[in-house]
């Protein structure tokens, strides 16, 4: 199973964990709001994951944070779709997605700053 920890309120980070269609590869994937109190969401706060800095995608006993995992995803993730096959192929490798995920971080901050939305906080428990 996989878990993907997002920020719900981001419409990029919504389109992009909807359009990975990894249901068809990997099977159940469970996508969680990153704002909720669900407690996956507590836990990666606890654990050390700034999840405003970036998601988190829990893979079997595996968590990747950020650009690794962006890529961990990319490489599970459907290729029947153009946007997915673009996906593997740029994303899949780690060091690319390293480079390219600051710009996704960026992104994400004037989308939401665009819509009136604030950063992600660490809850207080």
């Amino acid at each position: 199973m996989i878990t993907i920890l997002y920020d719900g309120d981001c419409p990029l980070c919504q389109d992009y964990v909807k359009r990975l269609r990894l249901v068809e590869v990997a099977g159940p994937v469970v996508l969680v709001d990153a704002r909720s109190d669900h407690p996956d969401v507590i836990k990666a706060w606890q654990n050390g994951y700034d999840l405003d800095q970036g998601m988190v995608a829990i893979i079997g006993n595996s968590a990747f944070h950020g650009a690794e995992a962006v890529a961990a995803l990319a490489r599970l993730s459907s290729p029947n779709t153009l946007y997915n096959r673009l996906n593997h192929l740029v994303l899949s490798r780690a060091w690319l997605s390293r480079g390219v995920y600051p710009l996704f971080k960026a992104a994400r901050r004037l989308a939401l700053a665009l819509t009136g939305k604030t950063a992600l906080k660490k809850p207080l428990n």
